[in-house]
C-alpha cells in the first residue's frame, strides 16, 4: 500500500491570516468556517453528523447509494478528486461504483485537517489496492492549480455542505476556478441541501447545542480555542455563547456566538485587537441553503452545465452532476 501525502499549506490550516482579518473587520463579525476545523473540530462535527436529527448525512448516503452507479456511467471517470474530503466515507460509494466499472485508477482527497484526512486515505488504498491515492493537506482552491493537468477524466466531488458554506462572491470565484481546472473529459459532482422543508432543517442545525454532551456548542467554542492556539488570542470561552438561527427569507443557517459582556480580545498573531459589546453576536458558520432553479442559474453563469439532478425526496437534499 502506498499513500502520496501531500501538504499544501502550513501554520493555520489552510486559511490566510488576510481572510481571517477581512472577516473579523466585517460587521457582524465573521470567522471564516475553515476555522472550526482543526482535528478536535473534526471530531466534533463526525459527531454532529451522527445525531439523529442531523439529516444532511443520511440523504447524502441515501442519494449516493441510489445513483452512484449511474454516476459512474455517465462521467466514465478514472479518478475521483474529492474536494474538502472529510472522513470520506460517503465517497467510497463513488469509489466501489468507479471500480466495479473497472475504470478506477486514482483518488485524490484533499482537506485542511490533515490527519482525518490521511486516516481516510490509508483506508481507502487499503480497500482500493490498484488505485493510485493521494491525501493533499490544504484547502481545496489552493489546490485546485496544483492537480496535474494529465491522466484519466475525473470526478472532482464537492459532498456535503462545503459549497454552502461559501459566501456567494466565494462560490462564484471557486466555481470559475473549477471551470478553468477542468479537462474535457472531467465532470463536477456538486451536493446542495435546499432550503425545505423549513421545520427539518431548524431542527436538525439546533441539535446538539444542549443536552449531556453538547457537541454543537462545544464545535463552535472549539473556532475560538483554535485562534486562541493559531494566533494567541485571549478568547475566555466562558464569556461566549453559541446559538444557531435559520433565517428563511436569506435562506441562511447562522452558527452565531454572543459575546456575555463588554470584553476586548487581543490577537496577537494577527496584531488585533477586537472590542465586544455585551450582546454582540458574530458569526463562526453561515450555510447556505439553495433553490434548485437558482443554483442551476448560478452554475450555468460559471459555465457549468448540468448533465442530470437527483434529489432526495425526504429532505430535499440534491446531488448535480455538472459537465
Amino acid at each position: 500500500m502506498r499513500v502520496t501525502d501531500v501538504g499544501l499549506v502550513h501554520g493555520d490550516g489552510g486559511g490566510g491570516a488576510e481572510e481571517l482579518l477581512a472577516g473579523l473587520g466585517e460587521r457582524p463579525r465573521r470567522i471564516p468556517h475553515r476555522y472550526g476545523y482543526d482535528a478536535t473540530g473534526s471530531q466534533l462535527f463526525e459527531e454532529i453528523s451522527r445525531l439523529p436529527a442531523y439529516y444532511p448525512p443520511r440523504a447524502e448516503r441515501r442519494l449516493l447509494s441510489a445513483h452512484a452507479g449511474e454516476i459512474a456511467l455517465l462521467c466514465d471517470a478514472g479518478e475521483l478528486v474529492d474536494l474538502g474530503a472529510g472522513s470520506a466515507q460517503k465517497s467510497e460509494l463513488l469509489l466501489e461504483a468507479m471500480a466495479g466499472r473497472g475504470a478506477l485508477a486514482g483518488y485524490t482527497g484533499i482537506d485542511v485537517s490533515a490527519e482525518p484526512m490521511r486516516t481516510a486515505a490509508r483506508r481507502i488504498a487499503d480497500r482500493f489496492p490498484g488505485a493510485r491515492v493521494t491525501a493533499v493537506h490544504g484547502d481545496f482552491a489552493t489546490a485546485l492549480p496544483w492537480l496535474p493537468a494529465d491522466g484519466p477524466g475525473r470526478l472532482m466531488a464537492m459532498l456535503g455542505s462545503t459549497f454552502g458554506c461559501l459566501t456567494r462572491p466565494e462560490r462564484t470565484h471557486f466555481l470559475r476556478d473549477l471551470r478553468a481546472s477542468c479537462r474535457p473529459r472531467d465532470h463536477v459532482l456538486l451536493c446542495a441541501d435546499l432550503y425545505r422543508p423549513v421545520d427539518t432543517v431548524r431542527e436538525a442545525y439546533r441539535a446538539g447545542l444542549d443536552g449531556g454532551r453538547p457537541v454543537r456548542r462545544m464545535f463552535a467554542l472549539n473556532t475560538l480555542t483554535h485562534l486562541n492556539r493559531e494566533y494567541g488570542a485571549d478568547f475566555d470561552l466562558a464569556a461566549f455563547v453559541p446559538d444557531v438561527v435559520y433565517d428563511v427569507p436569506r435562506r441562511q443557517v447562522r452558527g452565531e456566538i454572543r459575546s456575555t459582556r463588554r470584553q476586548r480580545v487581543a490577537l496577537p498573531g494577527l496584531g488585533t485587537v477586537l472590542d465586544f459589546a455585551e450582546g454582540e453576536t458574530f458569526f463562526h458558520d453561515v450555510l447556505h441553503k439553495f433553490d434548485l432553479t437558482e443554483l442551476l442559474a448560478e452554475l450555468d453563469a460559471c459555465g457549468f452545465r448540468c448533465r442530470k439532478h437527483w434529489v432526495e425526496p425526504e429532505f430535499q437534499y440534491a446531488a448535480l452532476l455538472l459537465g
